[in-house]
């Protein structure tokens, strides 16, 4: 398993065209070629430490979990970078009507190997790694007006925006907020809107996806069915409806350190592993998944864009059925609660203050039936994100590029539930130039048992257009871990398009 993890690091970001959603020129509208381009860097001193070298540099998933990793008495150091290229030509000839889009990313921890062939390294003296991955390579054609249909490798989110042309907030703070689907899947989706972008009045999604594909003439593959709709009942407001159902036939053993809620990927991912042995002796079943999410959001100037103020929340329930060989069903039954309110009170895109409150409930044995929230992180490598949180090493670091470690990394608490809550005030001292950011994350899961609590700082500039520099500090007590995680790093992120 640990030497699985070496290809596995470096998926945690958001999809990056979002961040530059209302920037970038629209390549539908000029034809031709259009690019977007991400740089990210980031020089990190902190005590969390891997105690395998073979996953040193390279790590995601739950800290002081499976994957290896724990907290020292002595801080460690690295620089790390990721450089992103998304690709979009549409030909003249067909006025805007179709597209090809494609992106493909490099990333590397500085020093870490070279004349080598892999995702994920290649930044050590030499350099010359074959290491080039393929994260979107897509067909777009605009059926009718306003109607994408999009075929091929994608951003697959949990809500009616298409990731490739939504801002960031558009898919974190509506839908599911990416925190059960948030990952690349290849299939069909079909995006469609009615109204204009002032008066609009509904938006849907329909999709299919084909998670794993094994056995071309078997029936052991997973498969993911989605459908959306979002209604503008009034000026600033949206409200949601959502389905997904995965159907999955691959008896636990789909990608390489397996999949399904009783699978080694979703234990290191901090989702739930769920054992139907009688006894440690015995070989663990096969296990299928039947599992439908059915959810609804509500947002009011979700984006702040009518006001100072908005807020956003989405509840989320999932119901199914656990195959086990030899074993008979589990049923399935959990729920998430997510709410989030934010107030701009100065000028400036920085100076917001923010407070989200999330729920999830938790399962005590999961012998006869399974009371928590699964989430794609049971299936795929990073296959959700919690991204709205503000923290760096309790939950997720959307930012992090090699290695993406957190105390709490799924919203399912491995099973047993979530209460979390997060707060941070932000000031813009030079409004969009220099700003400063406090917060502070606490969570428990659903028995009360208190799982961390992080305080965070960050101090942010911008001394260039689309060029972001900050220095963060964060820290997390009340972990069982040996020593107080923490963490300090200086960030570097660009934007390039054209």
């Amino acid at each position: 398993m640990l030497l699985a993890t070496l290809s596995l690091a470096g998926e945690a970001s958001l999809p990056a065209e979002a961040r530059a959603g209302e920037v970038r020129p629209s390549p539908e509208e000029s034809g031709g070629l259009s690019f977007l381009g991400t740089f990210s860097a980031r020089a990190v001193t902190t005590d969390v430490v891997t105690t395998n070298p073979l996953v040193n540099g390279q790590v995601i998933g739950e800290l002081g979990g499976t994957n290896s990793t724990t907290t020292g008495t002595e801080a460690g150091a690295y620089t790390e970078e990721r450089v992103g290229a998304f690709f979009t030509y549409a030909p003249r000839l067909l006025d805007g009507r179709a597209a090809l889009d494609a992106a493909f990313e490099v990333d590397f921890a500085f020093g870490d190997s070279s004349y080598g062939t892999g995702g994920n390294t290649g930044g050590a003296i030499g350099a010359d790694s074959v290491n080039l991955q393929t994260r979107r390579l897509a067909g777009r054609f605009e059926l009718l007006s306003k109607q994408t249909l999009v075929v091929g490798l994608q951003f697959v989110g949990d809500g009616v925006n298409d990731p490739s042309r939504s801002r960031l907030d558009d898919l974190v703070r509506s839908g599911g907020r990416l925190v059960f689907w948030g990952t690349e899947a290849a299939g069909v989706a079909l995006y469609g809107k009615i109204g204009s972008p002032a008066a609009e009045t509904l938006r849907y999604r329909v999709g299919g996806f084909t998670l794993y594909e094994q056995a071309f003439a078997a029936g052991d593959d997973v498969s993911l069915a989605v459908a959306d709709l979002q209604l503008a009942p009034a000026h600033a407001t949206r409200v949601g409806l959502h389905g997904w159902f995965l159907r999955d036939r691959a008896g636990g053993s789909a990608g390489l350190l397996g999949s399904g809620p009783a699978s080694a990927l979703s234990e290191m991912q901090g989702g739930p592993r769920l054992d139907f042995r009688a006894s440690e002796d015995e070989v663990a079943p096969e296990v299928d998944v039947d599992v439908a999410w059915i959810g609804a959001d509500l947002g009011y100037n979700a984006a702040l864009d009518a006001g100072p103020v908005g807020v956003h929340g989405v509840v989320v329930g999932n119901v199914g059925k656990i195959y086990v060989a030899d074993h008979g069903d589990i049923g399935v039954s959990g729920a998430l609660v997510d709410v989030e309110g934010r107030w701009r009170f100065a000028p400036g895109e920085g100076s917001v203050a923010r407070l989200e409150a999330l729920y999830a409930t938790g399962d005590e044995d999961g012998d006869s039936t399974y009371t928590g929230v699964l989430t794609a992180n049971s299936w795929g490598i990073v296959g959700a994100v919690h991204a709205t949180h503000g923290s760096y090493l309790l939950f997720p670091d959307p930012g992090a590029i090699n290695r993406a470690i957190s105390v709490v990394p799924d919203v399912s608490g491995k099973g047993a539930g979530l209460v979390a809550v997060s707060s941070s005030v932000g000031f813009d001292a030079v409004p969009n130039r220099l700003g400063v950011t406090v917060g502070v994350a606490h969570a428990r899961d659903a028995a009360a048992n208190a799982l961390g609590t992080e305080f965070n700082g960050r101090v942010s500039g911008r001394p260039l257009p689309l060029l972001n520099v900050s220095a963060i500090g964060a820290g997390v007590g009340g972990t069982a871990l040996p020593e107080a995680p923490w963490t300090m790093m200086l960030t570097l992120d660009w934007l390039v398009f054209g």
